[in-house]
């Protein structure tokens, strides 16, 4: 049998149970408070990766004018130096404009993306603390890849077009030839390995089989994606202007 409790030392006993309950939710809001932090913490390196990597790609515009530079005659220096400055400007307003949308936009039979066109809806993670991606932190990313894929061009054809036409090429494929392939491949696109199966709502979105075991094309890093593009487009302008004379 319990002993007999006066009315001050139950009063005592009530406000230490109290206060270990307290403890302990003050304990579980810390921890929570720490998975945040962590949370937030991770958010922030990867953003950090991310605009790191979109920066190191960005730096090879200059080894692209570099290397062009060794490559064509010393009067024609100031124009492909020039050609690749305007790459970076022109294809910066036209990512922008166009072809983050026709990248990224919801997709019209896995083609060609139909939405976001002047990124009208670009979720910004910083602005709810850091927490979630960041899509200017991507857009930035992709960007400094669409530049890169028309850069290669320029030294397919150095020397051998007006800058004219090579800045109208610039337009194109930076709105519409490298967007689509991006499509096609990081976007929503039919070959896309992250559009390849069925969503949350089993609604397939096939790769030739058309069953959850269609796979899709994993680019990880470009090479398909940006070089393939780029390349194949330098081809197909070198073959049409022909070489260069005198060299």
């Amino acid at each position: 049998m319990a002993p007999n409790l006066t009315t001050t030392e139950l009063e005592q006993m009530f406000m230490h149970n109290i206060s270990n309950v307290l403890t302990l939710l003050q304990q579980i809001r810390d921890k929570d408070a720490s998975q945040d932090e962590m949370l937030a913490s991770n958010t922030n390196l990867d953003l950090m990766w991310v605009l790191t990597c979109g920066i190191l790609v960005v730096f090879m515009q200059a080894g692209f004018s570099v290397l062009e530079a060794g490559c064509v005659s010393e009067k024609n220096l100031t124009n492909i130096l020039f050609k690749n400055i305007m790459d970076m400007s022109i294809s910066t307003i036209c990512w922008f404009l166009v072809g983050y949308g026709v990248a990224f936009g919801d997709t019209t039979n896995g083609v060609i993306g139909t939405s976001n066109y002047a990124i009208q809806d670009l979720y910004n993670g910083s602005g709810n603390g850091g927490v979630g991606d960041d899509g200017w932190a991507f857009w930035f990313f992709q960007w400094a890849f669409a530049g890169t894929a028309s850069t290669i061009v320029s030294g397919s054809i150095a020397e051998r077009t007006k800058l004219q036409a090579y800045l109208i090429f610039t337009v194109f494929m930076t709105c519409f030839i490298y967007p689509v392939a991006v499509h096609w491949i990081w976007g929503q696109g039919f070959m896309s390995a992250f559009e390849a199966n069925p969503d949350e709502h089993g609604v397939p979105r096939p790769l030739l089989s058309g069953t959850e075991r269609s796979n899709g094309v994993l680019d990880f890093a470009g090479s398909g994606v940006v070089h393939i593009v780029g390349g194949v487009s330098g081809l197909v302008g070198a073959v049409l202007v022909g070489p260069r004379k005198d060299r």
